[in-house]
């Protein structure tokens, strides 16, 4: 398979898909296309947005700031410009991405090592750039609701359009809570899907063994995410 054959087999007969990769690994095609979507996504949206309008929607309703002064919060804010929220989200993306992926690759080969599966590095990078491409997804609706915008006060919300949050429980910018149910959505849940069946198709053992090796560090990661922003 090609790599536009693979992406398709990954929506309509992932098992094959994870076959193909377990003969032949490869993982630059996903990684790719997901940093220059992401990127280009955030230099679109700090480009347009009411920067001045973004701010006081991000930190109004924030704990932190609301403990500051009147003049603390004015040098804080004053930090804030355009260009820095610009570089700062590309630069961020294009490096964190690929550690995201490095992190479960490292994870994914300590959980094989134990349980005594015979894949190594390359194959669990694959596996973590592969299944990620679901992301596309909120990307695509991004790029929608971006194009509808009619005015500069776009909500950074765009950025995560199929979030738990967005579709669901609509928790204000800067609330407690607001990140992590940002980050957990319709595309989060098909790459753990597209994992699951991935490590079962390559260590041909349960669904249960599988579910547990995909989800036992997100659970973890989660966990603690939940405690300290509830807390």
């Amino acid at each position: 398979m090609n790599n536009i054959v693979l992406t398709a087999a990954l929506a309509t007969a992932p098992s094959s898909a994870f076959a193909e990769l377990r003969e032949r690994p490869r993982y630059w095609f996903p990684l790719v296309l997901l940093v220059i979507s992401t990127v280009a996504i955030q230099f679109w949206y700090y480009s347009i947005v009411d920067i001045d309008w973004w701010k006081d929607a991000m930190y109004s309703n924030h704990p932190d700031m609301q403990k500051l002064s009147e003049t603390e919060r004015a040098q804080a804010m004053s930090m804030l410009n355009r260009n820095t929220l610009l570089w700062g989200s590309m630069v961020s993306v294009a490096f964190l991405l690929p550690i995201v992926f490095l992190l479960q690759a490292l994870y994914l080969q300590l959980a094989a090592k134990v349980t005594k599966l015979s894949q190594g590095f390359k194959h669990w990078f694959a596996l973590a750039c592969w299944c990620s491409l679901p992301l596309l997804l909120g990307n695509v609706v991004s790029v929608i609701l971006l194009f509808l915008s009619e005015n500069s006060q776009v909500s950074p919300s765009v950025l995560a359009p199929l979030s738990l949050n967005e579709l669901l429980l609509h928790r204000p910018m800067g609330s407690p809570g607001h990140m992590l149910l940002e980050s957990l959505g319709i595309p989060t849940f098909l790459s753990f899907a597209l994992m699951i069946i991935g490590i079962r198709v390559w260590s041909q053992r349960s669904w249960v063994f599988s579910a547990t090796m995909t989800l036992l560090p997100w659970v973890f990661i989660y966990g603690i995410w939940a405690f300290l922003a509830f807390r």
